[in-house]
């Protein structure tokens, strides 16, 4: 049971910092840039601070929580997908009318998350 309690926390803690992250870094790109969002900087901000914010929770946190190989490859595949769907829906929901869809939106949070679950993959101790 308590094993079970770990990886939920795991799976949460690890898809609330993509969120946030990927939120605060669609702010700033708001911010400067609220013209245009189709832009490469901002693709690339949420991939050098994904990368970033995953190896630094390496050295919070060195040791994965997750036991099993095969979960760790999970969490790399459905975490990306599920912050881009929830960066999406909340752009989506915040959105004026007229103004942009949010798809892009689903993308930066998508490399966000998969640069920040790739980070404490490799860096991590298994």
């Amino acid at each position: 049971m308590e094993e079970i309690l770990v990886i939920v926390l795991q799976l949460f803690f690890e898809f609330f910092i993509q969120v946030v992250g990927s939120g605060l870094l669609d702010g700033i790109g708001r911010a400067t840039n609220s013209k245009r969002e189709d832009g490469c900087a901002i693709l690339l901000l949420h991939i050098f601070f994904g990368g970033g914010l995953g190896w630094i929770s390496t050295l919070i946190a060195p040791k994965l929580f997750l036991p099993f190989f095969a979960l760790r490859i999970a969490n790399l595949i459905a975490a990306p997908l599920l912050a881009g769907a929830v960066s999406y829906l909340i752009a989506k929901w915040t959105a004026k009318e007229g103004t942009a869809n949010g798809s892009g939106h689903f993308v930066h949070g998508f490399l966000f998350a998969l640069m920040f679950g790739l980070a404490r993959f490799a860096f991590a101790a298994h």
